[in-house]
């Protein structure tokens, strides 16, 4: 059945991967096969101050094209790691992506960063994925994983709510697919991984706000 192909609608997809590169921050925008606007990106990631190591396209089987960017901030030469600087890394990918791709629209939660006043209170979104807040204790620290309804300001929030149970944050991802965000967070409380009642304030905590900024559609 060669006539379903394409059928499909491609899903936007930005992956944010501070894992797999020991001195950058991994940048994956995709669009089905669209090559997403390359030049325009970069502009757009270097208009943030952050320089480009390298990037590169990659097709995969189902003929999507993933273009990877290995960024650094440009001001200390090292991988992205605040939440806010990652959080507009998201979200001027996101917007872009609508400029050049209306279609991706109905898809993403996205808003022109801003940096005038505004406290990131989230407004309400219509709940469309499952929240779920896995904790799970490592060597040196503990792995949080979150998946929810994407949002703008989500994973600023969100590691705005560990800091005020005093946890320090130690490095954070974020995959956006859609309209669903996973965030994975490393985090740390004196000095190494969570204790099994800090964890469960930790789950509890968060599902208590995320439940806060999701409007249940009936």
């Amino acid at each position: 059945g060669g006539a379903s192909v394409g059928t499909e609608k491609p899903v936007p997809i930005v992956i944010i991967d501070n894992k797999s590169d020991a001195f950058a921050t991994v940048v994956e925008v995709s669009f089905g096969n669209y090559l997403g606007e390359l030049l325009d990106t970069v502009a757009a990631l270097k208009n943030l101050g952050l320089d480009i190591n390298k990037g590169d396209v990659q097709m995969s089987g189902d003929s999507t094209k993933t273009s990877k960017f290995y960024v650094i901030d440009r001001e200390n030469g090292e991988k992205v790691t605040k939440s806010e600087r990652l959080e507009e890394i998201r979200q001027t990918i996101l917007t872009n992506m609508m400029a050049f791709h209306p279609e991706a629209a109905e898809y993403i939660q996205a808003k022109a960063p801003t940096r005038a006043g505004g406290e990131g209170v989230l407004g309400k979104v219509k709940k469309k994925v499952q929240t779920g807040i896995k904790c799970a204790p490592e060597r040196y620290h503990s792995k949080l994983e979150i998946e929810t309804t994407d949002r703008p300001g989500l994973l600023v929030d969100v590691v705005r709510t560990l800091k005020d149970l005093s946890l320090c944050v130690v490095s954070a991802e974020v995959d956006t697919i859609g309209d669903k965000a996973s965030d994975i967070i490393y985090v740390t409380h004196k000095g190494g991984p969570l204790s099994p009642p800090m964890e469960q304030l930790v789950v509890n905590s968060l599902s208590y706000y995320l439940s806060l900024t999701e409007e249940e559609s009936y």
